[in-house]
Formats: structure tokens, sequence, C-alpha cells
């Protein structure tokens, strides 16, 4: 479901997930066979130049580079500008949801790229001395963007953007009941429940006014709004499908002056305003929805299991909940006849900054700052709900109330480096953060509880009212301060090292109704820092960087006592023309407590080569490897259905004495091996022809602990083809020529499961015309 599907998002989320308008877009796109059109381009073009291309062969190989646009130079200005404007075309085969979740380009005319550069050539400019605007993307693409930068010289810096996303996400096993296909009636839920469509539009501003004097200023804003349909799921009695029409804004408005007090001294005051508004509501929606005996119907929710009675069994004679004509067999069902939830989220966040920046002294550089600033949030809440919660007799219930709270923070950022020597370095950093927040709440909740027997047929007559308040206040702090000190020798020009000690000092306290129940933890970190970096040759670099922490305390059970860090990164360049570089990133945790037996492990290992060997040919190389574990013993309550047997719950131990609602024990695990390669070949076989041919693939396999017979691995195990080709023509007269073809390919090495398939092919031709000069 991609767009546009507004309507389709409100009517159809149950059905197939490619709704009309879509199918219809695609039927036509499918039409047109991208990838022939692709095929004979090449085969002419290269036709066209084998003349060329045998004459290349035997030419020197330092060619002149191509030549850049011509510029033009008009009232003072020396002037670039090129502008692309193309069409792109796409074919897909398979889940067209899986396509909008992982690339989202659709059909249709693109302006694909602008770029204007002004450059005065005296600094004599009348409104500015320097001007640059690029941007991409317009015409449809789910990305895209604006920049500009301007500035006159001494009297100020403007830049600005305008970003704009659309997010489309219908990964369909998130959050997905699994409604088995034995269930009668069997309503699989084809679409993720909390699938999304959004669009989120980001600008921001910042003006420096006289950046030479010793007296500047700044002003900035930035606005930032998501909006668009999505879905979220509650549960009362059972999880019901919620239609979540997303509005969230933040603006945010700053301020501040610099003021060179000294040579090589700035002293620096800013103010910062940031209002956030939340408008997000929710209210049911239709998934599995049934007529009641007499008229009228209910929602009967997202999970359909009727062999263990979700949302409750069907009752002999009859054989389905939901007959032939529709109507429910079994009104003693938990079920939604309505369900509405408003909050409105107001904020504001006034912070203020002073900081200094100096190297006045010759032999010390010192940064500091301390901000302070104190937040507001109120919510008021207003939720209904009309149905039936079996489990409690509630027939329908009216949630009113308000909430608020304040965030008041204090933070401290000081750092000095002390040159003790020509080639030594005293580093020292201390950082403090502290903040609390008090929060007070007031809810009320009525309940319509039946007084007899409670079926969906029970009118709100029958049923007499609870009334639950709820007042709360407490309190949320915490302390954080964190020093750390080095030392950074030069050994010589090629070799260097750093030793430090870093010591931390983190305090929680949770005041709850401050009648005495208060939380209080305490976390002390010790950390030793090393790092080394050579130089050997002049080709080739090599850094090393390693951390390895103790903590005495842990917030909690899944967080690390013991965690180490490790960073290598080199580069090689055994010649002008070929770039090697390499990486290693490591982190390592573990957590021994006995309930805990925490393992985890997150390791990173990369490779890339780049080599152009002569004018018209290069190639570009690449491999990284991730290896993600994490392991930690876990309780939890799990009885598979009849005749099913699933190794993890069969082989658990017992947790009942520590947990009697989660009687089971087991080292739940979590593995990711993620292998990337990718590889691009650049040739150039005549002057005004260049192509690029490449191929990326993306490949994982993981595992999960498996509760249920009906889940598959999904995003555990998969792979990701993308093949990708493009052809530049130089027109002349400025003009060029532009042919991209790219290829994607998904598939899962998993079973589907009881959704909509994952898999996934398409082809994308986008061709275009390109002026510069």
């Amino acid at each position: 479901m991609a767009l546009p599907r507004k309507l389709d998002l409100l009517q159809s989320f149950p059905g197939s997930s490619v709704t009309e308008a879509v199918a219809l877009r695609r039927s036509l796109t499918a039409k047109w066979s991208g990838f022939r059109l692709v095929l004979a381009v090449l085969a002419s073009v290269l036709v066209m130049s084998l003349p060329g291309m045998l004459s290349a062969q035997s030419s020197s190989a330092s060619q002149n580079p191509p030549e850049e646009p011509e510029s033009v130079t008009r009232g003072g200005y020396l002037m670039h500008s090129s502008v692309e404007l193309g069409y792109r075309s796409n074919n897909v085969t398979g889940s067209g949801d899986m396509y909008d979740t992982l690339v989202n380009q659709q059909t249709g005319p693109r302006f694909l790229d602008q770029a204007l550069s002004m450059q005065s050539l005296d600094h004599q400019g009348l409104l500015f001395d320097d001007l640059y605007l690029n941007s991409f993307g317009w015409g449809g693409d789910p990305n895209n963007a604006l920049w500009l930068r301007a500035d006159k010289n001494k009297w100020y810096n403007l830049q600005g953007s305008f970003r704009r996303d659309q997010n489309f996400s219908n990964y369909n096993l998130l959050t997905n009941p699994l409604n088995p296909p034995t269930s009668t009636p069997s309503i699989p839920a084809l679409n993720s429940p909390h699938e999304f469509e959004t669009t989120r539009r980001m600008t921001d501003i910042d003006l420096t006014l006289l950046p030479q004097s010793r007296v500047s200023f700044r002003m900035g804003y930035s606005h930032n709004n998501m909006t668009g349909p999505s879905f979220s799921s509650v549960h009362e009695g059972t999880d019901a499908l919620l239609l979540q029409p997303w509005n969230t804004t933040m603006n945010s408005y700053r301020i501040g002056v610099d003021w060179k007090i000294l040579p090589r001294t700035v002293l620096g005051y800013d103010q910062f305003l940031d209002y956030y508004k939340g408008d997000t509501d929710t209210r049911l929606t239709s998934f599995a929805p049934a007529l009641l005996p007499g008229g009228g119907s209910v929602e009967l929710g997202l999970p359909i299991d009727t062999a263990n009675r979700i949302p409750c069994a069907v009752r002999p004679p009859a054989t389905s909940l939901i007959d032939t004509t529709g109507t429910l067999t079994n009104v003693t069902c938990s079920g939604y006849f309505s369900y509405l939830r408003n909050q409105r989220i107001r904020s504001s966040a006034p912070t203020e900054r002073l900081s200094l920046r100096s190297n006045y002294f010759p032999r010390i550089d010192v940064v500091a700052s301390f901000a302070y600033s104190s937040a507001d949030m109120n919510t008021p809440l207003d939720e209904f709900f009309n149905g039936l919660i079996t489990r409690t007799g509630t027939r329908a219930f009216i949630g009113t109330g308000s909430a608020g709270t304040r965030r008041i923070s204090d933070v401290l950022d000081l750092g000095a480096t002390v040159h003790l020597t020509k080639h030594l370095r005293l580093i020292e950093k201390f950082y403090f953060w502290a903040y609390r927040i008090p929060e007070n709440a007031n809810f009320s909740e009525v309940d319509s509880v039946c007084t007899g027997a409670c079926t969906l047929l029970t009118p709100l007559s029958a049923t007499a009212p609870a009334t639950t308040d709820t007042p709360t206040q407490s309190s949320f702090n915490e302390t954080w301060k964190r020093n750390q000190t080095e030392i950074a020798w030069d050994i010589s020009k090629k070799v260097g090292v750093r030793i430090g000690y870093r010591y931390g000092d983190r305090s929680f306290d949770h005041f709850i109704d401050f009648l005495g129940d208060e939380d209080h933890f305490v976390v002390h970190e010790h950390t030793a820092l090393l790092g080394f970096w050579a130089r050997p040759s002049h080709a080739l670099r090599l850094n090393l960087d390693v951390e390895h922490t103790n903590y005495d305390n842990v917030i909690v059970r899944m967080a690390p006592r013991k965690e180490s860090r490790y960073r290598f990164q080199t580069t090689y360049t055994p010649r002008p023309w070929a770039v090697l570089g390499g990486s290693i990133n490591i982190l390592q945790d573990a957590n021994a407590e006995s309930l805990t037996n925490y393992l985890g492990h997150n390791r990173n290992y990369g490779l890339t080569a780049s080599l152009t060997p002569r004018e018209r040919f290069g190639l570009d190389l690449a491999y990284n490897y991730n290896d993600v574990i994490q392991n930690a013993l876990i309780c939890f309550n799990d009885t598979p259905p009849t005749g099913v047997s699933l190794p993890f719950v069969t082989n658990a131990a017992s947790c009942a004495a520590n947990d009697p609602s989660n009687p089971l024990l087991a080292n739940s695990f979590y593995t990711n091996h993620t292998h990337f390669g990718m590889g691009t070949v650049r040739f150039k076989p005549v002057k005004r022809l260049t192509a690029n041919l490449g191929y990326s693939i993306t490949s994982v396999d993981g595992s999960i602990p498996q509760f249920s017979i009906l889940q598959p691995l999904g995003s555990s195990q998969y792979k990701y083809y993308q093949p990708v080709a493009s052809l530049s023509v130089d027109l002349g007269h400025k003009l060029a020529w532009n042919t991209g073809w790219n290829y994607y390919q998904y598939n899962e090495g998993s079973f589907v499961g009881p959704t909509a398939p994952r898999y996934f092919h398409a082809n994308s031709l986008t061709e275009s015309l390109r002026y510069a000069f």
C-alpha cells in the first residue's frame, strides 16, 4: 500500500496489501520493460563507439581530464549552474508494500538535480559575495531537499535548508498476531497492525551578523512537522486495530552573541526556545467485524484463534465464530463497539547556555560551557471505550484527567589541553549533568460494570458505575559526573601514543508519591583508555583505540557490568591511483549476575579499495561483516498448542521460585550475521561516453527464539540484491544524456507465515537530460 492510498488505509486493511489504486499504477508501469530498453541503449552506444574504443586501447594512459563546463561572468560574479530533468519508470513484481518499505521510488517525471553558484570577483557584490543553491528529488521522489548558502564579506553568513522525507513502512511481521489458518473463521493479518505512511518536513535557517567583528550575533529557526496516516493497537479484553492520524510539530528558535573579549578568546551566550505540539489521536478501525444477533455490529480485534479461545471459543452446534451470514455465534466474546483516545501534548523547553573558547595562553587550550533548561509539559486525556471486557465484566468506560511535568536540567562541560612540551599533552575533560523531573497527574475512570451475566447484548442500563480516581505525584532525578584524564605523547613524527583514565558517577532517585517509597541507585564507572597511532610511511596510516569499563552496579538487569571497545582503522596508498582501507570496531558486554548471565558483542569488520590506474578506468570494492550476539536468562510463560513442539519452550527450566507468573526459565538469544559486498566499475571508452556498472548484496543470517510454530525468521534471514548500471553521453552544447538502471530483489530464507508474501524484485530506469555551464 503506497501513495496515493489515504482512503484505502481507512477501508481495506484486512485485504490485499496492494490496493486498487496502487495495483492500477503498477499494472500500467509493468507494460514497459525498462531492462530491455537499457540493454538496447547500451548495445547501440557501444557499437557506435567501437572504433574509438579500439584506438583508445593503444593511446597513452595520461589523457587530459574532461573539461569542466565553462563558467559565465556577469555583473561581477563568476557563475556556474546545472539542471537535470528526467523520467523514472518502475516495474515491480511481488510485494509492492515491501518494495515501498525499502525503496519507495515511483514512476513519473522528476526534477532530479539543480545547482547554482555565484562568486563575487572583488567582494563588492550588492546583496551577497557568494551564493550557493542546490536541490534534488522534486517531482515525486520520497526524499527531496534544498540547501541555500549566502554570505557578504564582513556583514553576514546565511545558511538554510528544507528537507522532505516520505516514510512508508509495512513490514507485515511487525506486531502481527500470526492468526492460525486452523481458526474458524481464519482471518490472517496480511499487513502490519503498526503500518504507517508519514511525511516529515524539516526547515532550518541560521543567520550570523557581523561574523568578523569583535561582537557578532547569531539567530536561527527550525521547523519539524510530521503528518500522515498510521495504525496502532490497544488491549482492552482483546487487541483492537486503531487508526492513528499522525500530527506532530516542533518549532525551535535560537539567538546568540559571540564576544571576542581577548585575542583567540571568544565568550558566547545562547538562548534556545523549543516548542512541541502533539495532536495525534486514535480511534477504532475495522479488522474483523461481525454482525450481532438482532442488529448492530462488533469489532472482534486483531488476534483470531478460536481453538485457544481468542477472542472466545466456538460454541456447538455452531462450527464457526462467524456464520455464513456474517453473524457472531458467541456473544460472550470480548469486543469493541467503539474506542476513542484524545491526548493532546504541549511542551516548551527554554534553554540558556554560556560558553568560552580560548587559546590565549600559548600552551593551554580551553573549552567550557554551562547550560540551564526548565521545560514544561502538559497533556489532557479523554478516553472512551464501548464494548465488552469479559475478564472484568466491563461494558464501557470513560477516562478523563490531565498530567503535567517539569524537567529542570543543568549541564556543565569543561575541557582543557595543556601542551607540556612540543610533543607531550595533558588532556582533561569534565562533564556534569543533573536533572529532575517532578510530575503530577490526576485521572478518573468511570466503568460501566455488569451487575449480572454479561454479554455483548447486555445494555448499558443493566450496568452499575464504578469510579476509580488515580492521583499521582512523583519525581525522577539523575546526577551524572564524569572526569577523563589523558596523556598524549607524539614519540616521533611517525608514532604516537596516549593513555588515560575515566571515572564516572551516576546517581538515580525515583520518588513515588513522596510517601517514603523511594528507589535509589548509584553506579560507579572505571574506564582504562589506550590509544596508538603510526605513520610508518607516507602511504600507510594506522590508528588503534581501546577502552575497558567496569560498572559496580546496574539499573536494569540487561545492563552490562563489563564493557570493552576496540577501534582500529588503517589506510594504505601504495600508488597515487590506489587507496586501500580497513576498519575493525568491536563492542563486548557482559553481566555475570546469576539471574541474568548476560553476554553480548557487536563486531564489525570492513575493507575498501579504490583503484584508478588509468584516466578512463576506475574500480571501487567494499566488504563489510557485522556480527551481533546477545544472550541472557529470561523468565516467561508459554504453552504450545496440542501436538506442537517448540524446542525453546520444551527445554526450558523452572523459574517458578522467582516469578510464579512466568514459571519457565531459558537462555534467550539473538544472533545476526550480516555480510555486505559491493563492486563498481567506471570506464570511459571514448571522450563523450562514461559508463558505470555495479553490484551489491546484503546477506543476513540470524536466529531468535521461536515461541510460535507460525513464527518465521523474517528479516533475521534474508538476501537483498542491488545491481546497477548507468550511461552518460556528452551531447555537446553543454548538454548530457544520462540513463541509469537499478534492480532490487528482496528474498527471505524462511517460510512466509500467515501473512502476505514479502518477496519482491523490481526494475527501475531513470533517463534524464542535464544542462550545465
